[in-house]
């Protein structure tokens, strides 16, 4: 398989994998492939004012998570909730369909953010 320059940037370079201090975090398991993401986001008034990841997985994984970082540090996290599949793929330049393993960080995304409601 070949990987575009901005997926290889994502996956070798990652500036959010760590973890911060952080208000909200989720973990997201796929065990049938052995990827594992937890984000970790910082809201401040329903903005995310810092997000960062520690992910176990393939290189898509990393990449997705970085990816996801990027679309969504800075926003409000209404506009992070929409964030879906076709946003990560064209944020890496990854268009191959059969990998649904990138989804992992959205999904570790909207579960840390769904625990606002019991808030």
């Amino acid at each position: 398989m070949t990987y575009s320059e901005k997926f290889k940037q994502l996956f070798m370079y990652p500036a959010h994998a760590n973890q911060i201090d952080y208000t909200h975090t989720a973990e997201v398991v796929y065990p049938e492939h052995g990827d594992r993401v937890r984000i970790f986001v910082k809201l401040e008034n329903f903005l995310i004012k810092d997000i960062s990841f520690k992910a176990i997985g393939c290189p898509r994984v990393i990449a997705a998570s970085e990816a996801l970082c990027r679309l969504v540090n800075g926003k409000n996290i209404n506009i992070a909730l929409e964030i879906n599949e076709e946003h990560i793929r064209q944020e890496m330049d990854f268009h191959d369909k059969e990998f649904k393993c990138i989804m992992a960080p959205v999904e570790a995304l909207k579960k840390a953010l769904s625990k606002l409601e019991n808030e």
